[in-house]
């Protein structure tokens, strides 16, 4: 109960920059320490605890979210037009710049978006990015600077 209070307010803002819905969020995260309490004979304290603990709640969340989009694909194509405004990612007083960024990352392809969000907001090198996304290096420098390209055409 130590390590899920310590850590489950960092997991859950993790989870909720890549699948967009609070309740969504909660069960991924949730998930994910599911998966780190049962291989937690796995981790061999060669890094920080709290990164090896993101590194599976990020891979559940990212899991959680391509399976349950084609899911909601295949029932229902107008799902994501018809999202709440409780299900969009915004942050309580937040300055309008940053509200901005916010709605364009949410227009980014979700490839782009989240490496994006892998890199700036989890602070991911390219390389654990490629390992989460099972993208080689070179891939994930190109998958990057095209999320960048179509960042700033939408910010403009």
């Amino acid at each position: 109960m130590e390590i899920y209070n310590r850590f489950s307010n960092a997991m859950y803002i993790s989870a909720l920059h890549i699948v967009k819905n609070r309740d969504d969020a909660e069960d991924a995260m949730q998930e994910g320490f599911i998966t780190a309490f049962e291989k937690i004979h796995q981790y061999k304290g060669e890094n920080q605890f709290g990164g090896w603990l993101k590194r599976i709640v990020i891979r559940k969340t990212l899991n959680y979210y391509y399976y349950n989009k084609r899911i909601a694909h295949s029932h229902d194509m107008e799902k994501d037009s018809d999202r709440s405004e409780d299900e969009k990612l915004t942050l309580d007083g937040e300055s309008e710049q940053s509200q901005k960024l916010h709605n364009a990352l949410n227009k980014l392809k979700d490839k782009h978006r989240i490496i994006l969000q892998l890199f700036y907001f989890e602070g991911y090198d390219y390389e654990e990015i490629g390992s989460i996304l099972n993208l080689s290096y070179a891939n994930c420098r190109t998958t990057m600077s095209r999320a960048k390209n179509e960042l700033k055409g939408i910010m403009v």
